[in-house]
């Protein structure tokens, strides 16, 4: 009597366990809940691999990229993500990017995104349609948050600059179009806002540095790696006022004569 009832229970509890799963999967797959597939990866060349979960491939143009993947770069690689709300995700070479959420709002409105890049250079071009960009690239040490729609955020480990001491640890925003909000990760509140035509930067774990034009701080951008099809030249400080020309001081008038006695 004894094993049929374990039997018994045995079958109950697989049962059980099975009708688990399938609601699991309807509800998965059910309009509105989390959405899993982030975008598409339109350009890859070079060395580009995908990391989703414990496994890592190669990746072409056309493959689907979701949310918790990782996209990898090598040397000379260049990839660029088109996500769903057709905001772009480009990726220079030896660089490292999760995406950590990418969710649409009801009805088609604006997406809200984030991203980790955890070494080398993102260029992010933000959809301008659905209204107010809900926008973020997170670094170890930085948090850009956009309402603009196009700039490069680097992350550099390692490495010495003039002037920071014994920092090794950078996060390097450069704005070409619109404002992006900079702070500090570890500060919640407090950032600056980077216009278009400057670049700034978050040096291991203090406060950003206050905004400087395009070109002159040192701060990395994708030019510094692969220009793809995005890229563009960094305006030459589009927001430096022009100074007229100036004309030079009048020559001092001559000395007069000397008088004679």
């Amino acid at each position: 009597m004894r094993v049929i009832c374990d039997v018994r229970d045995a079958a109950r509890l697989k049962s059980v366990l099975t009708l688990v799963v399938v609601l699991l999967a309807t509800i998965s797959a059910a309009p509105g809940f989390a959405q899993t597939v982030a975008g598409t990866m339109t350009t890859a060349t070079g060395a580009v691999q995908l990391q989703r979960g414990a496994t890592v491939s190669g990746v072409t143009s056309g493959s689907p990229v979701n949310v918790g993947d990782r996209v990898i770069t090598g040397p000379g690689g260049h990839a660029i993500v088109t996500l769903t709300d057709g905001s772009q995700l480009e990726l220079g070479e030896s660089s490292n990017m999760v995406i950590d959420n990418q969710a649409l709002a009801p009805a088609g409105g604006r997406a809200a995104t984030q991203v980790s890049l955890f070494g080398g250079v993102l260029r992010s071009v933000v959809s301008a349609t659905g209204g107010t960009p809900n926008f973020e690239v997170h670094t170890p040490n930085a948090v850009a948050a956009v309402r603009g729609t196009r700039f490069d955020t680097s992350y550099v480990q390692g490495e010495a600059r003039p002037t920071y001491g014994d920092c090794r640890k950078f996060s390097d925003v450069l704005v070409y179009e619109g404002v992006v909000s900079l702070r500090n990760a570890a500060t919640p509140a407090g950032g600056i806002e980077i216009p278009a035509g400057y670049e700034a930067t978050v040096p291991c774990d203090v406060i950003a540095t206050l905004p400087g034009p395009i070109g002159m701080t040192g701060a990395h951008s994708l030019l510094g790696g692969v220009v793809g099809t995005l890229g563009v030249a960094p305006p030459p400080c589009p927001v430096c006022p022009v100074m007229p020309p100036t004309s030079p001081p009048p020559l001092p008038p001559p000395p007069p004569p000397p008088t004679i006695p």
